[in-house]
């Protein structure tokens, strides 16, 4: 049996994202017939038991047996000093057990596959950047990560990775990905980069129960009947976009749609409350929080808003097209990959630009998309399936153990 350690740092499910993904992908791994274990910070909330850590377990997995979760004590008075110590313990842990394959989340020197699932560090700070609006706010954000201590030691650990006479394969979640390393690391062999697309564990309701909840949901919320329903899902309302949608909304195009936006998530609304009022849309937003299934949110919403300006392939995107749920995104997300350009929705190229991203949201409310995107559900499930992302994934274990 191939024995796989899956190094990450932080692994909780609870706070979505690559977090949880990496749960997922390694159940689904184990699923497979892979002796596996997930190297984690003992910090990190999660469990091998399905029930414990919020993740349900694939069908055929059998008892814990194949799956294991190993936490490291790591101690520190500050972040970085804590990544040092957990990033060093790793990989000592690693070499000393001889896994056949060490698959690096968070950069470990000993990784024979490297999967960046948040994209490169170099890409995430260029795009954090890319936030501010002026140049003069630009430069601000440079000189502010200089001090990011933690972020310069995962953008050193990746590049002596992926700079050494030995690196890695690359499974890269995207394209997107791909074009990421192949730019920032040009003499990094072409052929070690593998594009294994992202995955993610979506069952849509039922469509009686579907409709059930779509008209619940909206009566809670107060949305009139035949009144368009846009959808905001992310914790990182910022970088997510949201305060360019409230933008998009209050454009001539968005008043005239006159759509109610549903804002989902964990992140501090009160900034956004404070735009919404001050751009006389607040009445036309309802933040949400965590209090209802995403499930029941895809089926209430007509349109999945996610104009990010940044994401290597968002699970939240995929999601929805699993659900037959148009979507509006950027191309700064790799998930926009997967999108058929008035069939699934649409792609802007920035979501600086609110009269496009407000005409984009606009257009997918036909009818004739809608039920374009519904009908491709089922085929888009598989093609995005967490399932399908593990095969690949195995198929790249076993040419790397097979060098």
């Amino acid at each position: 049996m191939m024995r796989v350690a899956i190094v990450q740092e932080h692994v909780d499910p609870q706070r979505g994202g690559p977090e949880t993904s990496t749960l997922q992908m390694a159940r689904h791994l184990a699923a497979l017939g892979l002796d596996v274990s997930v190297v984690c910070s003992a910090t990190s909330s999660v469990s091998s038991e399905p029930r414990a850590s919020g993740i349900a377990a694939p069908r055929g997995l059998e008892p814990a047996a194949r799956l294991t979760i190993r936490q490291i004590q790591c101690g520190g008075a500050s972040r970085v000093a804590r990544t040092v110590r957990f990033v060093s313990e790793a990989d000592q842990l690693c070499r000393l057990e001889d896994f056949d394959i060490v698959h690096a989340v968070t950069p470990c020197l000993s990784a024979t596959v490297y999967q960046p699932r948040g994209g490169t560090y170099v890409e995430t700070v260029a795009r954090s950047v890319a936030r501010a609006r002026t140049p003069v706010g630009r430069l601000i954000k440079r000189i502010a990560r200089r001090f990011n201590r933690r972020q310069r030691l995962l953008l050193l650990l990746e590049r002596e990775l992926l700079t050494g006479q030995d690196p890695p394969v690359v499974a890269a979640v995207s394209d997107y990905v791909r074009r990421q390393v192949e730019s920032v690391f040009p003499r990094f062999p072409r052929e070690r980069i593998r594009v294994v697309f992202n995955g993610v564990e979506i069952a849509p309701l039922p469509s009686d129960q579907a409709a059930a909840q779509r008209a619940a949901l909206r009566k809670e919320l107060g949305v009139a009947q035949g009144r368009p329903l846009v959808l905001f899902v992310a914790h990182n309302f910022k970088l997510k976009g949201l305060g360019e949608l409230i933008r998009a909304g209050a454009t001539p195009a968005g008043r005239q749609v006159d759509w109610l936006l549903a804002v989902a998530g964990r992140d501090d609304p009160r900034r956004h409350e404070r735009q919404a009022r001050r751009l006389r849309v607040g009445q036309r937003i309802k933040f949400v929080g965590t209090k209802y299934p995403v499930e029941a949110l895809y089926a209430a919403a007509g349109v999945l808003a996610h104009p990010t300006w940044y994401d290597p392939c968002s699970r939240v995107v995929l999601e929805a097209l699993a659900c037959g749920l148009p979507v509006v995104t950027t191309r700064w997300n790799g998930a926009a990959e997967v999108m058929q350009a008035g069939r699934h929705g649409e792609v802007i190229g920035t979501p600086a630009d609110a009269p496009a991203l407000a005409a984009a949201i606009a257009r997918c409310f036909d009818l004739e998309l809608a039920c374009a995107c519904r009908a491709d559900a089922a085929a888009m499930r598989e093609r995005v399936s967490m399932a399908r992302h593990a095969r690949e994934l195995k198929m790249v274990y076993e040419q790397v153990a097979g060098q």
